[in-house]
């Protein structure tokens, strides 16, 4: 599909995707301004060696054993900053309520090539968060302190007091809800675009509204296609239309009970007929019939069945009336001479008017050279 047919769905579809839009950024701004603000800080310490120039043999051998374990060091020194051992020894010393506790959260990491923690802290309080931060590195350069004779961990930058909440993010939100809203309201544009062009799906704009079978329209759409098919594969295709003669004498002007009778007869040829041929309304008391991969003696003796079932079932309809009713059948096969769809359907007409003046009941099947 070109870009401009994409265009002509989102620009019909325009109904769906702005109200989309709307509620979606609509949502996002209540969920935005209903979060209490995040706010966050960040304090950075170093890891430094301290005895690796010590005159001591001893020392230096010491060190340099250490220094070659560096990323263990380093990795340590990280989860201690983030353990619950620390974390518990800072609220404790700061004498925090259990409520500015549940609104902490406390992480660290080392940054990529460096001898650098950072320990970042968020909170709903600002103020806190950056006291928190700054505490939470001392604790852990007491805890650490000894661990590793070769390294010293001293405060680098201090945790700055937040000025503005890290979350909600408001501007990311909105930017986020609206494409959310617009990939919502594109995708049911589309949606809508396929159901319509496909009704086959959901049953929209091919039925029939009196009988609930398929419309002249689908019949004629389905016949192209199958004449296309046929042509491609020069395989046989049959077609044919079936009149149900006496159901105006029977009925008179009761419409509604003449659609229930027809609305039966169409029920009654589906079950009949094979799953791949197909049953359609084509006017009035007229149905029209599909053969694929059906020659055009098959279909005569499909449409001879056919006929001896329905003259011989009776029809009983809403009222408590019971019908019995004799059909009248024309067919055609298509040649693979390129005849074309409409030439197909008006040879058939005509078929059908002759299998009429024979008498009714009659199937009659056009010969090869009509």
């Amino acid at each position: 599909m070109e870009l401009k047919r994409y265009l002509q769905i989102i620009g019909k579809g325009w109904w769906l995707v702005l109200p989309a839009i709307l509620l979606s950024i609509s949502v996002g701004l209540f969920i935005t301004y209903n979060q209490s603000p995040v706010y966050r800080t960040k304090a950075t310490f170093i890891v430094s060696p301290n005895v690796i120039f010590s005159e001591d043999p001893n020392d230096v051998l010491r060190g340099l054993t250490y220094i070659g374990k560096r990323e263990g060091v380093m990795s340590t020194y990280v989860e201690i900053a983030s353990s619950s051992t620390v974390r518990n020894a800072v609220y404790e010393e700061l004498g925090l309520t259990k409520a500015q506790k549940a609104h902490l959260q406390v992480s660290s990491e080392l940054l990529s090539s460096t001898n650098i923690i950072e320990i970042s802290v968020e909170s709903d309080d600002p103020a806190l968060a950056q006291v928190v931060a700054d505490a939470i590195g001392e604790q852990t350069t007491k805890y650490v302190k000894g661990l590793y004779e070769i390294y010293d961990m001293k405060p680098l930058d201090p945790a700055y007091l937040p000025s503005s909440p890290f979350k909600p993010q408001k501007t990311e939100n909105l930017i986020l809800a609206t494409l959310l809203g617009a990939i919502i309201g594109i995708g049911a544009a589309f949606l809508l675009d396929y159901l319509g062009a496909s009704g086959d799906v959901m049953g929209l704009n091919i039925l029939d509204s009196a009988t609930g079978i398929y419309n002249r329209s689908y019949f004629l759409q389905r016949l192209s296609e199958e004449l296309s098919r046929s042509k491609r594969h020069q395989r046989p295709l049959s077609l044919a239309l079936m009149s149900v003669e006496n159901l105006d004498v029977v009925l008179d002007a009761q419409s509604h009970l003449r659609d229930e009778a027809l609305r039966q007869v169409g029920v009654f040829m589906k079950q009949s007929l094979r799953t791949e041929d197909l049953v359609a309304r084509f006017e009035d008391n007229t149905f029209a019939l599909l053969f694929p991969d059906t020659t055009g003696s098959d279909a005569e003796l499909l449409l001879q069945s056919l006929h001896t079932r329905i003259e011989w079932n009776v029809f009983e309809l809403n009222n408590g009336a019971k019908l019995n009713l004799v059909p009248s059948s024309g067919i055609v096969t298509y040649d693979f001479n390129g005849t074309g769809r409409d030439e197909l359907v008006s040879r058939l007409t005509k078929t059908l008017q002759y299998a009429r003046d024979e008498g009714y009941g009659k199937v009659y099947l056009l010969p090869d050279d009509n």
